[in-house]
């Protein structure tokens, strides 16, 4: 928060958004939303644009924390959706956009094609991993929801986040309605956030299970049948040739994580089975 007060240039208002129910809080001149039970990321930010007052609303993950000109500097720009440059603490640029999910971009990546040298300068994968790639301003397909500056119109003609994604795959699937729309996503590095990502986030696993339940959802909204029942085999398959894979490394962890998905996965391909 106080960072945000340090911004120059621009006049705002704050609206928080508290989602552990346990803690009551307070902040001077600040909109408090306390809400009774955890929702997720979309029903949150969905609660804060409702009663938003400005031309432009900030979507600020907690963990992500603004320069003083980066406001002033993004607001300023001619675009209905605009992410800057995130960084680590250190100021290593974060992969943070990248295209939008189809079943060819999802098998390259669950095989790490999309993250062999040469092939990750030019390929069009769901995360863009050369962080080179990200020196220059340039339209995308999505920008990450940890710094979304969007115009209030956006919010009128589309509507807010599907909350039917409780975490992982809803600022996608938001930003492809977005595009469908007619609007234009603008990703700008020529200012930035830091952005703490994963702090809050103890063990892998329920990140990566929220993220293939969140692609299996994406597709059965957004996706062709035939991509719809291939991508639960290709996720899982990705699964079977990892958990060697990490074992041989030692990441017990992410084997973990890998074995804790499989029978999700296998649900979902039995339910297409049934169909």
């Amino acid at each position: 928060m106080q960072n945000l007060y340090k911004s120059r240039g621009v006049d705002f208002e704050t609206i928080l958004i508290n989602n552990t129910p346990e803690d009551k809080i307070a902040f001077p001149k600040v909109i408090i939303i306390n809400n009774k039970k955890r929702l997720g990321f979309g029903a949150n930010n969905n609660q804060g644009m409702k009663i938003a007052k400005g031309d432009k609303i900030l979507l600020l993950n907690s963990d992500c924390f603004v320069r003083p000109d980066t406001l002033a500097r993004c607001v300023r720009l001619p675009y209905d959706v605009v992410g800057c440059r995130l960084t680590t603490a250190e100021g290593a640029t974060l992969p943070s956009t990248g295209y939008f999910p189809t079943l060819r971009r999802v098998a390259q990546m669950i095989v790490f094609f999309d993250n062999l040298p040469i092939v990750r300068k030019v390929i069009d994968t769901i995360h863009i991993r050369d962080v080179s790639r990200l020196d220059k301003p340039q339209e995308v397909d999505w920008v990450q929801g940890a710094f979304m500056l969007i115009s209030h119109r956006v919010c009128e003609k589309v509507g807010g986040f599907n909350e039917n994604f409780h975490m992982y795959g809803e600022e996608i699937e938001w930003q492809y309605r977005i595009k469908q729309a007619g609007f234009h996503i603008w990703y700008y590095p020529e200012t930035s956030a830091v952005h703490l990502e994963r702090m809050s986030i103890k063990s892998l696993g329920p990140s990566f299970i929220g993220e293939m339940m969140g692609y299996l959802y994406y597709f059965k909204l957004h996706r062709p049948k035939w991509e719809q029942v291939l991508l639960p085999w290709v996720l899982l398959f990705g699964c079977v040739i990892r958990i060697p894979a990490w074992a041989v490394w030692r990441k017990w962890d992410l084997v973990r994580t890998y074995v804790n998905v499989l029978p999700q996965l296998v649900s979902a391909i039995y339910g297409r089975i049934k169909k």
